[in-house]
């Protein structure tokens, strides 16, 4: 499924969601991308479990959805489980993508090892009994969302979850298993700029991710956000959607912006 919101006649933005979550985990105030002149595609990943060979033939089916959006060109906005797939976008479809922003990124897999225990366990997991990490990922996705810094915030990334997970974990445990894997695509075919988005205090995907991903791609732009954590997607959203979106096509982005 996909939400089409914002400024229908802006500039188009991909949105892709995290791992258990759903194209409704984004700011509740679609307003804002309406203001900065982006038409921004909220697009699920979640749902009824599909098998992907590898997250490049992810990229390669949807483009097919994307496309029938009427969408030709386009820039990408991925958090977290999400980043590796705007790059798949990007690498795939490079006469497509115009830019790109990945906020708290998941990593390649060889660094994989940078991620906390219970997430490497799952990654490795998934690729032998991804019914058995689904059923461990669903009790997860029913624990309390963490906090974002706004009580608005707290509430979307809560329905996003439910929503997330309505239709079971195993959609998760999948994808889980193919970013565990060789993607199919290598960093430096990434022609896109791509803004590298990350908190300073995020314990998920440590900013050493961040660093390895400003490194390794061709034309990357590193901000560090100083008492950022995780969930930084939330409170920096009108300034990650500006980076993504290379500024709107109709307004200025305000100089003001919500990153801690």
């Amino acid at each position: 499924m996909i939400d089409d919101v914002g400024d229908p006649n802006g500039t188009v933005l991909v949105y892709l969601h995290g791992g258990g979550d759903s194209r409704l985990t984004r700011h509740p105030d679609d307003g804002i991308v309406a203001a900065l002149g982006v038409r921004l595609l909220a697009v699920d990943r979640c749902g009824p479990a599909r098998r992907h060979r590898s997250l490049r033939a992810w990229a390669e089916d949807a483009l097919g959805p994307i496309g029938a959006a009427g969408v030709d060109r386009f820039s990408v906005l991925g958090w977290s489980a999400g980043g590796p797939h705007a790059l798949a976008l990007a690498a795939v479809a490079p006469e497509r993508v115009e830019r790109v922003a990945i906020v708290g990124a998941m990593p390649p897999p060889d660094l994989v090892g940078l991620l906390p225990g219970d997430v490497r366990a799952a990654v490795r997991y998934a690729r032998f009994s991804p019914r058995y990490v689904a059923w461990r990922l669903e009790r997860w996705g029913r624990e309390p969302t963490p906090p974002t810094g706004d009580p608005a915030t707290d509430a979307a990334y809560q329905r996003g979850r439910i929503e997330g997970f309505r239709a079971g974990g195993l959609w998760l445990a999948r994808e889980l298993a193919y970013l565990g894997r060789p993607w199919g695509f290598a960093l430096g075919e990434v022609e896109a700029p791509v803004t590298v988005w990350w908190g300073e205090l995020d314990a998920l995907c440590p900013p050493e991710i961040g660093r390895a991903y400003a490194a390794r791609l061709p034309a990357a732009d590193l901000r560090l956000v100083p008492g950022g954590t995780h969930q930084l997607l939330f409170p920096a959203w009108r300034e990650i959607v500006v980076s993504a979106a290379g500024g709107g096509r109709r307004t200025r982005p305000s100089p003001r912006g919500g990153a801690p």
